[in-house]
């Protein structure tokens, strides 16, 4: 028993209800208030792809998924590298 389910059993909170059930598709979630500009359609989808072993593939190099980001946020899809040099990341000790 972690030291979370030790401190709220005795208030009746199930850690595992919050943490790790499954959720359907209808069900309000904690950050369904905020905006990503992913459509919570196209999440689902995703989500169930995901559960399938489904790979989807980069649409960048495909066509467009409809996921809603780009009309949503004003971007476009960058195809291909840029030419910038990313910066040396190192392993911090």
């Amino acid at each position: 028993m972690s030291c979370a389910d030790k401190a709220l059993a005795p208030l009746g909170v199930d850690v595992d209800w919050y943490t790790t059930r499954e959720r359907g598709y209808e069900e309000v979630l904690p950050w369904d208030h905020l905006d990503s500009g992913l459509d919570k359609d196209w999440l689902w989808e995703d989500w169930q792809d995901a559960l399938d072993e489904t790979e989807v593939e980069d649409c960048r190099w495909t066509p467009c998924f409809d996921c809603g980001v780009c009309p949503a946020m004003d971007t476009s899809i960058q195809v291909g590298p840029t030419g910038k040099k990313l910066l040396p990341l190192t392993v911090v000790k």
